[in-house]
């Protein structure tokens, strides 16, 4: 097998680099949720007070979570899928299969980028009733979320298209 050009390993290089620091942002957001939640429990029971604000914020983290967190598992390609049908194929057809899924997921990111957008739009004057932020802060996760997967996305199905053998799938960890 060839190897690929210099500037591909360099875009591949960059996105390994982007998605380790998502998933540091995965890990802080995380951790500020763990506290946050945890700090509240034990206020609430134990001294009959709590940090009012802990509800909508983590309601938000956790909206972030999970759509920064389905970038990261996109790029890992770690997502939810059957592809043994895809794998009985012959090579080409196999090739136009995975060109066509990938563009099917790019379509889909894109819906869910220009709807977020709308979202975030309309949601800006919206403050939520506790903690005054904007709730359009809610509407930035899947926004971001689409635009990721949707470069993914992109870059597979041109790989794909290319003849680039599919990216190796990362073995889930022994201790997972």
């Amino acid at each position: 097998m060839t190897r690929p050009p210099a500037f591909v390993t360099g875009v591949i290089r960059a996105a390994d680099q982007a998605l380790g620091a998502l998933e540091a942002l995965l890990v802080l957001v995380l951790a500020a949720m763990i506290v946050l939640v945890f700090s509240n429990v034990v206020l609430r029971y134990g001294f009959d007070s709590g940090i009012t604000v802990t509800d909508e914020v983590s309601r938000m983290m956790f909206v972030w979570l999970a759509f920064v967190g389905a970038i990261a598992v996109s790029r890992r390609h770690q997502q939810l899928g059957v592809d043994f049908v895809v794998e009985a194929l012959p090579k080409g057809p196999q090739r136009l299969v995975r060109v066509i899924g990938n563009l099917a997921i790019l379509f889909s990111a894109l819906v869910l980028v220009i709807g977020a957008w709308g979202q975030m739009q309309l949601n800006w004057i919206n403050t939520a009733p506790v903690s005054g932020l904007p709730t359009a802060i809610t509407y930035a996760a899947p926004w971001l979320g689409g635009i990721g997967i949707a470069l993914i996305a992109l870059c597979n199905a041109l790989g794909a298209a290319f003849g680039l053998p599919p990216a190796a799938h990362h073995e889930e960890s022994p201790g997972a």
